[in-house]
């Protein structure tokens, strides 16, 4: 007696009935083995299989209601789909079988005939499938029970406190390290390394790093192999409230931007960076992303930039000061020398305008280094041995500083040439002796040192000023009370000044600074209270420059009977200039301002040049100028002012090759000027 075998249940879904009686014939030999059911629709299809359970199940491709593929999509978990179709393809078939179709035939007769073994194979592939199922469930199930059996390990080996405690440690340890290689292994790293910004990454907790990029290393001064592992605030990069005050801030707003906070490099320099923080999951573990843009340098030009600002606007004061003092100096100046042209050699009164001549002259400095303090002097600049201005100076600075300090000179061996002008350079010195006294009122010493120096790329970054070249470095030391780091960020201030009121003008510095400046050099202070205080000048250096030889040369005739029309809103000049040159037999014709003088050239046909002021009333030198020129193109005209060119340029007062001599102007400049531009043709 043969095995007696369950009937396989089929479902067979087709619309097309010739199909369906093919079908059924294809079992015909087996209907002890096969129960077929036919639907038609895929709905039909649906019904019959929620309600019954069917070993397998056949469909057509296109049905009236949808395609086999939905119905595959809703019944390929309860039974395996064969796939049926009247027209193959390739596209079909893979269509049909990333739907979830178990097989996939074409409807021939050889086909329907071979139904029997089509259905077996599938339900064999369906078994295979269950079993594989299945066993992966059993793996589950084995995974659940090993979780549970590690789970109840671990609450047995939290009862053994001291060897659970040195465990943790241990995993803290693997932990970092894990984490350390994982951060290194993220897909940003190669971005995050080569950022031209600090990046680092923290723990939220207590700042020790994670990760650090080039930059990090290249302004800080420390190993990655230094930092990672250690906080930040222990290793001293962040100070802990500065560290604390970001926190909070990221706290509140989610995000920190643009906060600046002093950063501490490992060889001492203190940097200032832009920071910008944000929270970020690494493994599952919030982080701290922290990017730092160094604005260290950015900040010396901002005070550096406030700084000429401050310039700028006492310089406005400055030079207008200067204008009114030269017209002083001019009357002084010119009365001085007249009288010396009339007094003989023996006479006891010489010396005595020769004593106030001189004293004019160093006005006419003072005047000059205000307007270097502002920086729109003209600097009478040419090849000088600063040896040789120290020497020239330094029995005037001893009598400055005064007996109870005591005056050291060393000077550079074989001279120390710069392109200067010597007068300013005396000035910069006598003013930064007396800055030294007033810092030494119990006495002591001062030192006046020049030397070669040079300036490399290295010193430019470590102080944040400078020009890589050779220099001629003048120090002035002194061992006075010197003066804490805020003191000395101000000393250059315009009206900065730490004496009690009434006992300095708070300009001496700047005038210093300002002279440097318009010499394109550059000055550097180090102090220490108690210490005293040292300040260093660096002037561009220059090749020794061979001595100028003298040569004997005529004296030129400065008479003339000419006449010239002088324009001058000053009285005491316009006395002056024209007793100059009435003494030297020219004919003055006088005018108060720019208008007075257009009608007086108009009226005198005679006149031969012009010797007008630029700024007057009424009318001004450059606008009388033009209209003179309109009435007589040819006209000679020669400028006077208190300012300088580059002012009066700025200022639109005075076209290019203008002719110009500058305030206070000596008699014989004045009349050789004169007769130059009358002798020409």
């Amino acid at each position: 007696m043969g095995t007696a075998y369950p009937v396989k249940k089929i479902l067979v879904v087709e619309d097309d009935d010739a199909h369906a009686e093919l079908i059924r014939r294809g079992f015909s030999d087996l209907s002890g083995q096969y129960e077929l059911t036919v639907a038609a629709t895929v709905k039909e299809a649906l019904d019959r299989i929620r309600s019954k359970n069917y070993d397998i199940v056949l469909t057509d491709y296109l049905l009236p209601d949808g395609k086999g593929g939905d119905l595959v999509a809703q019944s390929a978990n309860i039974a395996p789909v064969v796939m049926m179709t009247s027209h193959g393809s390739e596209q079909v078939a893979v269509e049909v079988m990333k739907s979830g179709a178990i097989d996939y035939v074409v409807k021939m007769p050889e086909v329907f005939d071979a139904m029997p073994r089509i259905v077996e194979r599938a339900l064999r592939e369906w078994d295979h499938i269950l079993e594989h199922k299945r066993a992966e469930e059993a793996l589950k199930l084995q995974s659940h029970r090993l979780e549970h059996e590690v789970a109840e390990r671990q609450l047995a080996q939290e009862a053994l406190l001291e060897q659970a405690q040195l465990l943790k440690k241990e995993i803290a340890e693997r932990q970092l390290a894990q984490e350390t290689l994982r951060l290194s292994e993220e897909k940003f790293h190669k971005a995050f390394d080569s950022a031209p910004l600090i990046m680092v990454i923290t723990d939220m907790e207590e700042g020790v790093f994670l990760d650090v990029n080039r930059k990090f290393v290249e302004l800080s001064g420390y190993s990655r192999e230094e930092v990672l592992g250690r906080a930040s605030t222990s290793l001293g990069w962040i100070n802990p409230a500065d560290r604390k005050a970001l926190l909070d801030k990221l706290k509140e707003e989610g995000h920190v931007a643009g906060t600046v906070v002093t950063l501490h490099a490992k060889d001492g320099r203190t940097l200032k960076g832009e920071y910008y923080c944000q929270r970020i999951t690494v493994d599952g573990c919030q982080r701290l992303l922290a990017i730092a843009l160094d604005i260290t340098e950015r900040m010396k030009l901002e005070e550096q930039l406030r700084h000429s600002q401050k310039l700028e606007a006492v310089g406005v004061l400055a030079g207008g000061v200067a204008h009114d003092f030269n017209n002083i100096l001019t009357v002084i100046g010119g009365y001085c020398e007249l009288l010396k042209l009339d007094l003989p050699p023996d006479n006891p009164a010489r010396d005595k305008v020769m004593q106030i001549s001189a004293a004019a002259d160093r006005a006419a400095n003072l005047t000059r280094s205000l307007l270097a303090f502002s920086r729109k002097g003209e600097v009478k600049a040419a090849p000088a041995n600063l040896n040789d201005i120290v020497k020239g100076v330094e029995k005037f600075l001893q009598r400055i500083i005064g007996e109870d300090i005591t005056l050291s000179t060393s000077l550079a061996e074989g001279g120390l040439w710069a392109v200067v002008d010597s007068g300013q350079i005396e000035q910069v010195l006598m003013n930064l002796a007396a800055n030294a006294r007033d810092a030494m009122p119990k006495g002591g010493r001062l030192f006046v040192e020049t030397e070669h120096h040079e300036i490399d790329a290295a010193f430019v970054h470590a102080h944040g000023f400078g020009t890589p070249g050779m220099y001629a470095m003048l120090t002035i030391s002194d061992t006075g009370q010197g003066m804490d780091e805020g003191t000395r960020k101000k000393i250059f201030d315009p009206f900065f000044t730490t004496k009690v009121v009434g006992k300095g003008t708070g300009l001496g510095l700047a005038i210093v600074y300002g002279i440097i400046t318009q010499h394109k050099g550059f000055v550097n202070v180090y102090s220490e209270p108690g210490i005293g205080t040292t300040f260093r000048v660096y002037l561009p250096a220059i090749k020794a420059a061979e001595p100028e030889k003298s040569t004997a040369t005529a004296e030129p005739d400065v008479r003339g009977n000419e006449t010239i029309l002088v324009a001058e809103d000053d009285l005491h000049v316009l006395d002056l200039v024209s007793s100059i040159l009435k003494q030297y037999g020219y004919d003055i014709i006088h005018a108060a301002n720019g208008l007075e003088a257009v009608q007086r050239f108009k009226e005198n046909p005679a006149i031969k040049l012009v010797l007008m002021d630029i700024i007057m009333p009424v009318m001004n030198g450059k606008e009388a100028a033009e209209t003179i020129r309109e009435y007589q193109p040819d006209a000679r005209i020669l400028f006077t002012s208190g300012y300088t060119a580059d002012i009066i340029r700025s200022r639109s007062d005075l076209d290019e090759g203008a002719e110009l001599v500058m305030k206070p102007v000596k008699p014989m400049v004045l009349l050789k000027k004169v007769r130059e531009m009358l002798d020409r043709p």
